[in-house]
């Protein structure tokens, strides 16, 4: 799916939907962050997930708008400078606490 077109679908969700597939992503990146194999796949995921943010913020309770910037930029600068073969289960563990965070924002647990 091209950029355009998923900004389309994400625009088009209710707020908490697109925090619970910003965290799939990051869910995704998290799972793959440890393999060398899956470099590309972190890559994307890191990549998407900044656009999600970016997409989702008008609709996101002006609460969680600081917090989403400041997640943007951590991955952000994950992605300029991935692979970093020492920091694999760093970010394993980091998007997976991102991912969690999410969806307790979205409130589909507490």
């Amino acid at each position: 799916m091209n950029l355009d077109s998923l900004e389309k679908k994400f625009k088009k969700m209710p707020w908490q939907r697109q925090m619970g597939n910003l965290a799939s992503t990051l869910g995704r990146v998290s799972n793959h962050a440890k393999s060398t194999e899956s470099d590309r796949i972190v890559l994307n995921g890191l990549r998407e997930a900044t656009h999600i943010i970016e997409w989702s913020v008008p609709d996101v309770p002006p609460e969680f708008g600081f917090e989403l910037a400041n997640m943007q930029r951590e991955l952000r600068a994950w992605w300029r400078v991935w692979p970093v073969e020492g920091a694999r289960h760093l970010l394993a563990l980091h998007a997976r606490n991102q991912s969690d965070r999410l969806l307790q924002m979205a409130g589909y647990y507490q």
